[in-house]
């Protein structure tokens, strides 16, 4: 019998679920089951809707925990939901923050930096990556392109890979050998990346180091 993941999109676009449903590839004994927030924010873009798709989610979810084996939540960052999941399972919960950082570092090759969307995450995120490693080794920083996460799909093609190569090349100047696409609006988007960076550069999908990683968890937790 396969075993479930349920892979939580916390915010009310549809357009980014359809796009992981597309990428992503369970391995053979594994199904991957999609959540979408319909009624929680468009974006996840604050402290106020982070809190307010937590509430969301939570409320939708909270009496079908026992329906699926893992749970992740697609969102970059220390999102609410994440903990309020744990304390009503004990089944795995991660968030795509968290494994991909964790995946970068497995790697042990040098530095290690996040491309993500509006700037307002730059300071977030650093202070995630301190508060989950202790440190900045082999950190080399978050460089955001400004967009919103809905831009990423929405706006014309060419402004957003030109936003997305100027981060990338910010990055790779300050020393990062791995990029980390740091939103879930971003999947699918790693071509784009490995274009503008040296051939030499490992792009991970976060998303995908949240599958990875939470499918290990799983098997272990059985």
């Amino acid at each position: 019998m396969s075993s479930t993941v349920l892979i939580i999109n916390p915010n009310s676009s549809t357009q980014v679920t359809e796009c992981l449903k597309d990428i992503l590839d369970p391995p053979p004994d594994v199904t991957y089951k999609f959540f979408t927030a319909t009624d929680g924010p468009a974006e996840v873009n604050s402290h106020t809707t982070e809190v307010s798709s937590a509430a969301v989610c939570f409320e939708a979810l909270k009496d079908c925990l026992d329906q699926h084996d893992a749970f992740l939540v697609a969102c970059f960052g220390e999102h609410p939901l994440i903990e309020m999941l744990r304390e009503h399972t004990d089944k795995p919960v991660m968030g795509i923050f968290q494994a991909s950082v964790l995946q970068s570092l497995a790697f042990g090759d040098g530095k290690f930096a996040i491309i993500t969307t509006a700037s307002r995450w730059q300071r977030a995120l650093d202070e995630g990556v301190f508060a989950l490693l202790g440190s900045y080794h082999n950190y080399a920083g978050t460089f955001t392109t400004g967009l919103g996460v809905l831009e990423l799909h929405e706006a014309e093609a060419k402004m957003v890979e030109s936003k997305i190569a100027d981060a990338t090349k910010r990055a790779v100047a300050c020393g990062a050998k791995t990029l980390i696409l740091g939103c879930a609006g971003m999947s699918g988007m790693e071509e784009i990346v490995k274009s503008h960076a040296p051939e030499n550069t490992r792009v991970l999908d976060a998303v995908v180091s949240g599958c990875e990683m939470v499918v290990g968890l799983m098997r272990t937790a059985n």
